[in-house]
């Protein structure tokens, strides 16, 4: 059975955990009764135009969040079914290693976990500190509040995506362990799980394969969204309203033995590229459009992943705008000094 395992030794008492994060035992007292409050919110659009709300937390608990990354959860050893947020040189994790595991599925469900973040609960957080990690139940409940808000995980917050990676440690593997028996592909990436056969299976094989991973959702007080379940045969698309739209995992088209980026968002990356030369070109200096730019490249990047060859092309496109609005800003600066130092004669 394919399990998550802690390297280090559990920590017991406030004491050890300061010495571990550097910091008084006082302080990690004092901030976990105040942590509710230190947090932004951050919205993203979604691709359906509506609006997520997610979060970031301000100084000092930012910085001990990180820290939690760095000296807790970097040292787990996270099974190979789970592809999301997971720093791992040996086997790195991303959109693209949990799409090319379903790759040559002649068979595929996409499931979603309904309101996934907020059902992950401070009493579940707890339980991961104390149950995986083995810690003392006033350590595990001074770091469930560090990590949560209100009562449950705030999306966004640097240890959020180890929480959810971890929040089914005692249930996931038996699951995974049943679903290889059967010849079945599993994977997860955060609230996203997908299930795949190199064979075709019968509809009432599926429906055993999905009450098995809602009893498991039920189990730790999930549901599953049903209104984004999806059984398709390869080659199927997914149709939403009058439209089909071709088959995806975690963002990336799934086709033959690979995974990438399909045409319809390549070609909105390719128009992103564009906008941001635009704006360059009309003169704006970088940090004008500085957000464009990220934006851009973080989405050529999962093309360049996913060894598209176009992604290169976009990569230098966007770096070349850079480097001229880089330029720009400079001769900018001249040109104020200069004008600055004819008025002064």
């Amino acid at each position: 059975m394919i399990v998550a395992k802690y390297k280090r030794k559990p920590v017991y008492s406030l004491k050890s955990l300061g010495l571990m994060l550097g910091e008084s035992p006082e302080s990690l007292l004092k901030l976990s009764v105040s942590c509710n409050f230190l947090y932004r919110e951050v919205l993203q659009e979604k691709k359906d135009k509506s609006v997520r709300v997610t979060y970031d937390a301000f100084e000092p608990l930012k910085k001990i969040q990180r820290k939690l990354v760095d000296r807790l959860f970097v040292f787990v050893d996270y099974p190979i079914y789970l592809h999301g947020g997971i720093k791992d040189n040996k086997s790195p994790r991303s959109p693209f290693s949990n799409a090319r595991e379903h790759a040559s599925a002649k068979s595929i469900a996409l499931q979603d976990i309904t309101n996934f973040f907020p059902s992950i609960t401070i009493d579940k957080v707890r339980w991961i500190f104390e149950g995986f990690f083995g810690f003392g139940r006033g350590v595990s409940e001074v770091l469930a509040l560090i990590v949560t808000k209100d009562g449950y995980v705030p999306q966004g917050a640097s240890t959020s995506s180890y929480i959810a990676n971890l929040v089914f440690w005692d249930v996931e593997p038996r699951l995974v362990d049943w679903m290889h028996t059967k010849g079945l592909a599993y994977s997860r990436f955060a609230d996203d799980i997908t299930i795949s056969s190199k064979k075709q299976l019968l509809s009432a094989q599926w429906s055993e394969v999905v009450s098995k991973v809602t009893g498991m959702l039920a189990q730790k007080g999930f549901k599953q969204k049903r209104a984004k379940m999806h059984i398709l045969k390869k080659g199927q698309a997914i149709t939403c309203g009058e439209k089909q739209e071709p088959l995806v995992v975690t963002g990336l088209g799934i086709s033959g033995c690979s995974a990438g980026v399909v045409k319809a968002e390549r070609n909105r990356i390719k128009a992103a590229v564009r906008e941001f030369e635009v704006q360059v070109e009309s003169g704006k200096v970088f940090e004008e459009v500085a957000h464009l730019y990220h934006s851009a490249m973080g989405r050529v990047g999962r093309m360049i992943a996913c060894k598209q060859v176009s992604g290169l092309e976009f990569k230098r496109r966007l770096n070349k705008a850079k480097n001229k609005s880089k330029i720009s800003v400079i001769e900018k600066y001249k040109r104020a000094e200069g004008d600055s130092e004819t008025f002064v004669v």
